[in-house]
Formats: C-alpha cells, sequence, structure tokens
C-alpha cells in the first residue's frame, strides 16, 4: 500500500528543499576505472580494428541517462536528469541524493559503478542548477520579466512550454547565460513524461508535489560558467553539490532590473495623465477637483475623467501583478 501525503506533508518537504542547491541534470567525467562489470549487450560498441574504442549507453524515457566508456581517452562520462531519483525526483540532484542516483544507476544491470570514487574523483562539465518556487503564476513571472528586462540589445526572452527562456546575446560560450522559467506542475503532466509518470510506484504524491510549481532552471554548459557562478576553485563533483552561491539570483541580478510597482506609459496621453495622478497622490477625489478647476463650465467631467480612471485601475492591476523576482529566488 503506497503512503498517503498531505498537503502539509508535501508543503516541509518543499521548505527542506529550497534550503540547498540542487539540480535537475549533471554531466560528469571521471576515471574508467571506476565502472566494471559492463553488460556489453546493453551498450553500443564502437569497434576499430577489432579494437574497441568505446562503450555508450544511452536513453531518453523514462529518464535521460547516457553512459560512455572511452578507452580513448580513459575517462567514463555519466549524464543524468532528476528523474533518476523516481519517487525521489522532487529532492532532485544534491549532496544529500548523489549516492541515491548512482544506486539506482547500478540497479539497472548495465554495470556497476564505483560510487564513493565517482564523488570525490570526478569533474562536473555540465549541470542545470534548478530552484522551484511553489505559489507563484507563470504569467505573473514572465510578465514582469518582460517588462523589467536590465538591457533589451544585451537579453532576449523566447517563449518555451508555456514560459520563457532569458538568454544573453553573446558569442563567447562561457560568458553565456539561459535561464529557462516554465511551470512544472503542467510540464510533468504533457505525454512527454507519461512513461516517467507511469513508472513510478507513488506517481500521485510526484505530481501533486509539482502542482503549482514555477521552475527556475540555470543552464551551465561551461565548466568555467560552472567555476564562477558557483563561486567554486574547481571543477570537482563534491565542490559543485556543496557550492553554497545562488547563481539564480546572479543571473536575475544581471538581467532583470526590478523597480516595484512600476508602469510604462504607452503613449504622450497616458503619461500627461499618469502625472496628473502622481501630482495628486493618486487620490481620484483630488483628481477630479483638478480636472474641475482647469476645465470649462460646459465640460463634461465625466467624459474627462473617464481616461483617468482607466489608466489609475491599469496602475492599479500592475501593482498586484508585478512580482520582486529577486525576492522570489533569494
Amino acid at each position: 500500500m503506497h503512503r498517503n501525503f498531505g498537503l502539509s506533508q508535501i508543503n516541509k518537504i518543499y521548505i527542506f528543499n529550497i534550503l540547498m542547491i540542487q539540480y535537475d541534470k549533471i554531466k560528469i567525467v571521471t576515471s574508467i576505472d571506476y565502472i566494471s562489470n559492463i553488460n556489453t549487450s546493453e551498450f553500443l560498441t564502437n569497434l576499430m580494428n577489432d579494437e574497441v574504442l568505446y562503450y555508450k549507453y544511452h536513453q531518453e524515457a523514462p529518464y535521460s541517462l547516457i553512459i560512455i566508456v572511452d578507452y580513448r581517452k580513459n575517462e567514463l562520462t555519466i549524464e543524468f536528469t532528476g528523474k533518476i531519483l523516481k519517487e525521489s525526483y522532487y529532492k532532485l540532484i544534491s549532496e544529500d541524493t548523489i549516492r541515491m542516483c548512482f544506486d539506482n544507476i547500478n540497479h539497472l544491470g548495465l554495470c556497476t559503478l564505483d560510487t564513493e570514487a565517482i564523488i570525490h574523483n570526478s569533474q562536473v562539465v555540465k549541470c542545470d542548477v534548478t530552484k522551484d518556487i511553489k505559489g507563484q503564476k507563470i504569467d505573473s513571472i514572465t510578465s514582469t520579466i518582460r517588462q523589467n528586462l536590465s538591457n533589451y540589445n544585451k537579453w532576449s526572452i523566447k517563449r518555451y512550454n508555456g514560459g520563457i527562456v532569458v538568454e544573453k546575446v553573446v558569442s563567447t560560450p562561457k560568458y553565456k547565460r539561459r535561464l529557462t522559467i516554465y511551470d512544472k506542475g503542467k510540464e510533468i503532466n504533457k505525454i512527454s513524461n507519461k512513461s516517467f509518470v507511469d513508472s513510478l510506484k507513488n506517481s500521485r504524491f510526484v505530481t501533486e508535489y509539482f502542482d503549482n510549481i514555477v521552475r527556475f532552471e540555470l543552464n551551465l554548459n561551461a565548466m568555467y560558467q560552472i567555476r564562477q557562478l558557483l563561486n567554486i576553485p574547481n571543477n570537482n563533483l563534491i565542490n559543485v553539490l556543496r557550492a553554497s552561491t545562488n547563481p539564480i539570483l546572479t543571473v536575475i541580478d544581471e538581467a532583470v532590473k526590478y523597480v516595484p510597482q512600476q508602469h510604462k506609459a504607452q503613449t504622450l496621453r497616458d503619461y500627461e495623465h499618469e502625472l496628473l495622478l502622481k501630482d495628486c497622490d493618486y487620490d481620484m477625489v483630488k483628481v477630479e477637483a483638478k480636472v474641475r478647476a482647469l476645465s470649462s463650465k460646459n465640460t463634461s467631467i465625466t467624459r474627462m475623467m473617464q481616461p483617468y480612471k482607466e489608466l489609475y485601475k491599469r496602475l492599479q492591476d500592475n501593482k498586484a501583478s508585478t512580482i520582486d523576482i529577486r525576492a522570489l529566488v533569494a
């Protein structure tokens, strides 16, 4: 019988998760000495003159996993996503779960990995830093970011999976920034994730956990990027897992210039109306008094006040929907 998780239990797990750095994908390179008992029937074999150059295993469902045993370089490359944690996917990849990741690979019967040796003797060449935010509307977050980019020439925004991708426009890979923001609750229920959800013993808990979650995912695809944004001296796996910085916040600070309750006038007339609203402390009684004082006796005050009322409503709506993105990811 599967354990039933209530809302309070889900919230406790969520609070625990946000206290540490987490990853939804990681690619590591280590020594070929740390893999044994390779089930070659499950691997693609690349030969040259009857000599094995490398073995490669690749699967995309129910989760992504790549294992490359390269005899030319004497290297073992392993790349996997957080879904390898199965029912514990919500915990993502972290120092607390990394052993579980390798244990789950070992349980597949593909090979035997020396977990401790890999943890302490590996280099991270790619990773996706991940932060899940609960209780926020994806539309409000993306709208706020769209309206408050720090530099529209240096940063671009593209639609992605019901959310957005914020990218820094640079030609050098190590200076690139790519932050994806999307509705994880909707994404986990898409047909592309059906094989993963169906493979779980308690799929209901996993899908309920991600309900109303907005995911921030920062792609670090260069070793220099990883060291710089995680503020670590080298790319050792253990250093990556123990990083104490907040690289997503760093990128938000670069990309978004947040101004609370910001409103951008769309026309000159809007701007003129807003100046009067501001002069009257956004008090509509004062605004009407000013309009009456400056209008002729035959002027329809109702008609004159209409654009001020409409602008005031837009300002209030803007105030309600504007979110401090920095505070969300801090």
